[in-house]
Parts: structure tokens; C-alpha cells; sequence
């Protein structure tokens, strides 16, 4: 994907020492995956790096201070040669520090906006079609139900790994309420060049 597809943000975060300050929503480099070794982030970030097709996959950072807190890996697809226009964005992996690490908040919410805005912006899908996807663990359910307030559509295999994973999508309108809701909260987020 092109850096004109992939614009960085500055994003209001809220931490202990101020009410708010300011975090950066940016492509992330190879050097950035070298620097998230476990156990300051549990997935092999460098392997997720080493394993994209960046003709249609991103991995995207949230970094506070120089400090990354978050990473989100997602796809636009179909991916064909020649190009189409993708129809929708799969977020494949998406990892937060943990919250007694955590400098500021929110992390996830803004990667996830960050993968709304892209879809919504690049992907076709309309009205009850999928346009962003996301596969979770058990682990992981209540989150994206409760929090992100994703669409459950019910338990299946993971395409890669075999693994039981538990489906989500939001829709064009659905994604849109989430970013709308997260920059009502949190603030607008401010194009950083």
C-alpha cells in the first residue's frame, strides 16, 4: 500500500501525568518490529513484518513519546493483478501493550479507527456487506462485542491456522459509528505530515 493510502495521524490520548496529550497513528518500519521483541509485545512482530505482501497489507503503529503501545496488521481484498478495488479490510492481528505497561490510553480504539478509516475510504462494500473483518480468540470476544461493539457473527476456523476463532465485521455504516464515536471521545485526529 502507498503512503498516500496510509496518511499518519496525531491522535489525542488521555495519560496519568496530563488529561490529554497527543499520539502518533503511523506506518510502522522494519526497524519498529525489531524494537517490540517479546515481553514488551507477546506476537513476533518481525516474522508478521517479514510475512506481509505490502502491495495490500499494512502494519500500523500507535507511538507515544518515541514508545510504540500498539501494532495492527490488516489487508485490503481482493488483492488481483491488475488492481481492483479491494471490497473490504481484514484486520489480522492487532496487539496493545499490556495496561499496567501502558503510558497512555486509548491504543486499541485507535488502530481499529485507523482500519475503519482505510475501508471506508478504499473498499467497496456496501450497505449489509462486510467491510471490516476480524477473526478473535475467546480471549478477546467480550472486547470486540462489548467495547468496539463489532457484529458477532458466530465461531469458525481460522483460515491459516485452523484454529476455533470467533468472527466479526463491522459494515460501512457500522464503521463509521465507530469512528464517529471514538473521535467524539477521544477527539479528531489531525492529518501529521
Amino acid at each position: 500500500m502507498t503512503s498516500n493510502v496510509l496518511p499518519p495521524y496525531r491522535v489525542t490520548v488521555e495519560t496519568k501525568e496530563a488529561e490529554s496529550n497527543f499520539a502518533d497513528l503511523s506506518e510502522a518500519t522494519k526497524n519498529d518490529m525489531l524494537s517490540v521483541k517479546p515481553p514488551y509485545l507477546k506476537c513476533d512482530w518481525l516474522y508478521f513484518w517479514n510475512d506481509a505482501d505490502f502491495d495490500c497489507e499494512a502494519i500500523i503503529k500507535l507511538s507515544f513519546k518515541g514508545k510504540i503501545l500498539g501494532l495492527i496488521r490488516f489487508a485490503l481484498y481482493p488483492f488481483d493483478d491488475p488492481p481492483v478495488s479491494p471490497e473490504f479490510l481484514e484486520i489480522s492481528h492487532i496487539e496493545c501493550v499490556s495496561k499496567d505497561s501502558r503510558i497512555a490510553n486509548p491504543v486499541g480504539f485507535w488502530l481499529i479507527w485507523y482500519a475503519c478509516k482505510v475501508s471506508i475510504s478504499h473498499c467497496t462494500a456496501q450497505d449489509d456487506e462486510d467491510l471490516v473483518k476480524l477473526d478473535a480468540l475467546e480471549s478477546a470476544i467480550d472486547y470486540y462485542e462489548n467495547k468496539v461493539r463489532m457484529e458477532g457473527l458466530g465461531w469458525t476456523s481460522h483460515y491459516r491456522t485452523g484454529e476455533d476463532v470467533y468472527a466479526f465485521r463491522f459494515t460501512r455504516e457500522s464503521a463509521q459509528r465507530f469512528c464517529t464515536t471514538i473521535e467524539q471521545e477521544y477527539g479528531f485526529p489531525v492529518l501529521h505530515r
